[in-house]
């Protein structure tokens, strides 16, 4: 581990860096950034590679605490806050902010991959507190990775992070969603849906088998062609008469449906 000190907002190592608060740059790189001290430590502790720490002076004991302990290798940069600030999301940072590489082997059919019963997979979802929190539920029911489908929010953006509370870094991101959908079918994955035309609810429906389930756009739901393709049309029972669920809330109830039927079949 190297340590430096950078003084000025100006410098490259700063410029390069903030780069990453974009989209664009994030995905060109395939490098994003990690706020808070909780949330670096989650990632060292996954094995994420991270290239670059940056941390206030008078944060060095929680450093010391919570971010050396699990550093294998990076550049370790002290700022003040004039300049961690040009890299953070956040009213008041936290101290540290960390430059960590996205998980190429979760776009691998690796080994790993058919290990799970469950995959999600988020056809066009656009809030990134409901990608999070969904990266949460599915981490905590054992599920075996989330499918990015087409115009879904992107995962690595400070909001997704924040909200995933550090599950993001211990679940599998498939960006090339479409093609690991065609993989898992192929592999006798069934495709649920929620459905207004389902006649089954979650509670009825067999869930302890191999399934996709999918969530839609938050306003306009499952596209069509996904619909239509859906070997399992489901529904949640609501009988306070509210119209929907928020999508984050639906996913989570179906999940741990699953992993309660599953635990009662095994037993």
């Amino acid at each position: 581990m190297t340590e430096f000190r950078i003084e000025s907002k100006s410098n490259p190592v700063i410029k390069a860096a903030k780069k990453l608060k974009e989209k664009k740059h994030r995905n060109e790189s395939r490098l994003f950034l990690v706020e808070g001290y909780r949330l670096l430590e989650e990632a060292l502790k996954s094995g994420r590679r991270t290239e670059k720490i940056f941390y206030l002076q008078e944060k060095e004991e929680d450093f010391r605490r919570y971010i050396q302990p699990n550093l294998k290798e990076a550049d370790v940069y002290t700022v003040p806050e004039t300049v961690l600030k040009e890299l953070s999301s956040t009213v008041h940072p936290q101290g540290v902010v960390g430059v960590v590489h996205m998980d190429e082997d979760s776009n691998k059919t690796d080994a790993g991959l058919f290990r799970n019963s469950m995959y999600i997979y988020l056809d066009g979802l656009q809030d990134p507190g409901n990608l999070g929190t969904i990266i949460r539920s599915a981490h905590a029911a054992e599920a075996g990775g989330i499918l990015l489908g087409r115009n879904t929010v992107d995962p690595y953006s400070d909001k997704v992070l924040r909200s995933s509370m550090g599950s993001i870094f211990h679940l599998p991101i498939y960006r090339d969603g479409e093609m690991m959908l065609k993989i898992l079918q192929n592999q006798g994955y069934k495709l649920a849906v929620t459905s207004l035309d389902a006649t089954r609810s979650i509670y009825e429906e067999d869930l302890a088998q191999n399934l996709i389930l999918v969530i839609g756009n938050e306003g306009s739901g499952v596209t069509k062609e996904i619909q239509d393709n859906a070997e399992m049309l489901l529904k949640i029972p609501m009988p306070g008469g509210a119209e929907s669920l928020n999508a984050a809330v639906a996913a989570s109830v179906i999940l741990f449906e699953k992993v309660r039927q599953t635990q009662e079949k095994s037993l």
